[in-house]
């Protein structure tokens, strides 16, 4: 959890470019709302959308993600939207549903690329 919250100081701080894909959005509110009720999940919703850019994802990219031979379909879509917004790396504590492919890190790892390429 400590690596994920230096990677959103970070963000905030605009020391990286950092997205969230926009399918995340509700998913997020609603788990928040839950737990802390509807006035936090909305301002932390804001905090989001003044932290993160929102990656979209449109009707072939879920075709796509269908198609990818990942078992986890929210995975599956999860990457295809980095793939599809030029995203560098898709940080994920969830790294072995993502097989072999190619830059997925956890948060730690993430922050070790930061540290050795000084962004």
């Amino acid at each position: 959890m400590e690596h994920a919250a230096l990677l959103w100081r970070l963000a905030e701080q605009k020391e990286i470019a950092a997205c969230l894909s926009a399918t995340s959005i509700t998913d997020i509110f609603y788990i928040v709302r839950k737990h802390a009720g509807q006035k936090k999940a909305r301002a932390f919703i804001a905090d989001i959308l003044d932290t993160f850019s929102l990656a979209h994802i449109a009707e072939d990219g879920f075709r796509e993600a269908l198609h990818s031979g990942m078992n986890d379909f929210e995975d599956a879509v999860q990457y295809v939207i980095c793939e599809r917004n030029g995203c560098d790396v898709l940080a994920t504590r969830n790294k072995v549903d993502f097989g072999d492919r190619p830059n997925v890190l956890d948060p730690s790892e993430l922050i070790e690329r930061i540290k050795i390429s000084g962004t």
